[in-house]
């Protein structure tokens, strides 16, 4: 697919929403942003962390039924953790206007990979949790951004030319996802003072 005019746009919007959120700008109202904005929107919609955590129990089930099937619903638990559970509540609290938040945020989780937006997600979780997404490595010791780039790519030969993945690789997928959740996702909401517990039986997002 070729780079074009909308790819060009979305890289600056990418790149300014980065800016904004690095200490050399505004220090203090970024962390009254993070602190106010993303707890209230998890607070708000608490049950965004439902579907990738069902994701990632769903494709524990399917372990030794299908690894194909598996490594599917992994990559679905990892993609949903990064675009959906930290991704949109950040795009969300600096796109003030609804509308046009709701267009960012559906061009943004509808792109495939993660290179685009990495500068955003490591942004992000070294202010919200002081955490260095590079400092956290895969299993094949390469930061866990460019494993699940590695992840996704190996779920689209599944999906689109039939290939049969191996053990190994479906355990890639689980690794990368298990690390998502709990070396990014989980210590940044703890700390925004929030914890994922369920209510109801549904997994959701409260105060701790």
């Amino acid at each position: 697919m070729s780079y074009d005019e909308h790819d060009a746009a979305m890289d600056d919007f990418y790149d300014r929403m980065s800016e904004e959120l690095y200490p050399d700008h505004k220090e203090q109202a970024i962390d009254e942003f993070i602190e106010e904005r993303m707890q209230s929107y998890y607070l708000k919609h608490p049950h965004l962390i439902e579907a990738p955590i069902v994701s990632y129990h769903h494709a524990n089930e399917l372990l030794q039924i299908s690894p194909r099937s598996a490594l599917i619903m992994y990559t679905t638990a990892i993609e949903l953790f990064l675009k959906v559970v930290l991704l949109k509540p950040v795009l969300y609290g600096m796109v003030h206007n609804e509308s046009v938040a709701e267009l960012i945020v559906g061009s943004t989780i509808g792109q495939s990979g993660f290179a685009r937006y990495n500068k955003l997600l490591n942004a992000l979780c070294s202010h919200a949790a002081d955490i260095e997404l590079s400092d956290i490595k895969g299993m094949n010791g390469k930061p866990i951004l460019s494993e699940a780039e590695d992840v996704q790519k190996i779920r689209n030969k599944v999906v689109h030319q039939g290939y049969v993945c191996t053990v190994n690789e479906m355990g890639l997928a689980k690794n990368i996802a298990s690390q998502i959740l709990t070396e990014v996702v989980e210590p940044v909401l703890n700390n925004l003072n929030l914890v994922i517990s369920t209510v109801d039986s549904r997994f959701c997002v409260i105060k701790a």
